[in-house]
């Protein structure tokens, strides 16, 4: 699904030519997905907790699928924002839900390397979006930019026939009292019966409200002496209700928290925060156009260096999973703000160049290279990262939506620089705007060190 992001980026050259849009148009539809996607997230979070984590992902994929085929049909701008809005809707969803399930279906020792695999499938699906537009450029423009944005669909139903063999999440099923069937999941996932057996004993202790642990844990004891027998487990584990109430005291802990939450909610958005103020959307979704600004003057030029941008990140993510839970969450976020704030610097000085005539010719390559840099360090940590921590360090009856709330705060800020990139280009220079990200990720740095705490090895209920 995420290969929509990528494909946008080249078919807009297109669309600009068939439908005459000017700049102000180009800012809503790349940021439209995006702020609609909050909307999503938001949803989602509700969703996940009311009728499971697998139904949600499926829900996920329908929305996406239609919008697609709306976009991939349209003869006219609004019908196109009405598509690129249905699929945002679809992609918060997915924001959400993919790390959420991951994180609770996996052990401490792998959990870091699983988790990131939504993200590496969403660099997958970038390039593949990038690759797309290469490839169709050459058709007429009244077909190309088309099927570029209608075949994001097919990784929709891909995804739909993947959550169609998957197993709902252990934790969301003693939520919901279904301790048996939590046990038959976990057994299947775990590396022997008695794991599986010490993992749902934890979970149920984890699930209930911290003035009911005394309870939990009672019913704990009578789990674990019941589990080599046939008693249905569901008739001895009282654990929470998920109703109404329940999820209104959850958002009422979100939105006035207790001081444990407030570090857990600072930690979690502040991540998010930092991980769209650094600038990786745009360099996203206005690759060519930067491109183009810095030297590059043809289509399939602007398109062919997009596209290893796009090798770049993949490639980036892939090797930062093989780290993640050996080395840590801390060094590889510390390690990628370093490299994400050089990079920065790099691109915005290839913009100065620009200005001596004997060294404008090195401007395009610097930049070039400066984002190739930014986005290789970006996945080594804050790409992965951001996603992995919000769904380990929020207790389970907090999870889904603290999940949601801090997907909403990345995908909105990701939605208003996407929607005022070209403007503040405008009013601050393309260097001066570089600068300003380098000056963002420099503060990142620092709130790693002060604020994020190292999870690695430590399962979701001592983290809770």
């Amino acid at each position: 699904m995420a290969a929509g992001c990528g494909v946008m980026s080249g078919a807009v050259l297109f669309i600009e030519e068939e439908f005459e849009i000017n700049s102000t148009q180009v800012e809503l539809l790349m940021g439209s997905l995006v702020i609609l996607s909050v909307i999503g997230g938001l949803i989602s979070g509700f969703l996940a907790d009311a009728i499971g984590r697998r139904k949600t992902m499926l829900v996920a994929a329908a929305i996406v699928l239609f919008g697609c085929g709306v976009m991939g049909l349209s003869y006219s701008y609004s019908l196109l924002l009405l598509g690129r809005i249905l699929t945002g809707i679809g992609i918060g969803f997915s924001y959400v839900i993919a790390p959420l399930y991951v994180a609770e279906v996996s052990s401490p020792a792998t959990r870091g390397m699983l988790i990131s695999f939504p993200e590496i499938m969403l660099n997958v699906g970038i390039l593949l979006g990038y690759v797309s537009t290469f490839c169709l450029s050459g058709l007429p423009v009244t077909i190309n930019w088309r099927l570029m944005l209608g075949l994001g669909g097919l990784l929709a139903l891909g995804l739909a026939g993947g959550v169609l063999i998957i197993p709902e999440s252990p934790r969301w099923l003693v939520v919901q009292r279904r301790t048996n069937e939590a046990l038959s999941v976990l057994m299947k996932i775990s590396s022997s019966d008695e794991e599986a057996e010490l993992r749902l004993a934890d979970i149920i202790l984890a699930a209930e409200p911290k003035n009911s642990q005394q309870k939990a844990a009672t019913s704990v004891l009578s789990v674990e002496m019941c589990l080599t027998c046939d008693t249905r487990l569901e008739s001895l584990t009282p654990v929470c209700h998920g109703n109404d109430n329940e999820a209104a005291g959850v958002w009422r802990e979100l939105l006035c928290p207790s001081p444990k939450t407030q570090k857990i909610l600072f930690a979690a958005l502040g991540l998010q925060f930092f991980q769209q103020a650094s600038g990786i959307a745009v360099l996203i979704y206005y690759a060519p156009s930067i491109f183009s600004k810095a030297g590059f003057h043809s289509k399939s030029g602007d398109l062919g260096v997009t596209m290893t941008i796009g090798v770049a990140k993949t490639v980036f993510i892939l090797i930062a999973t093989c780290y993640l839970d050996t080395s840590g969450r801390r060094p590889l976020l510390l390690i990628s703000s370093f490299g994400m704030t050089a990079s920065m610097l790099m691109l915005a000085g290839s913009f100065l160049l620009l200005n001596f005539a004997s060294a404008a010719g090195f401007a395009a390559p610097f930049a070039v290279l400066g984002s190739i840099s930014f986005v290789s360090f970006f996945s080594m940590g804050f790409g992965p990262m951001s996603g992995l921590l919000a769904s380990e360090i929020f207790p389970l009856r907090l999870r889904a939506q603290g999940v949601s709330l801090s997907m909403a705060m990345n995908r909105l800020l990701s939605g208003i620089l996407s929607l005022t990139f070209l403007s503040i280009i405008h009013a601050l220079s393309p260097a001066g705007t570089f600068f300003l990200f380098a000056g963002v990720s420099t503060i990142a740095t620092v709130f790693v060190y002060l604020v994020i705490p190292e999870t690695k090895g430590r399962s979701l209920e001592e983290l809770s």
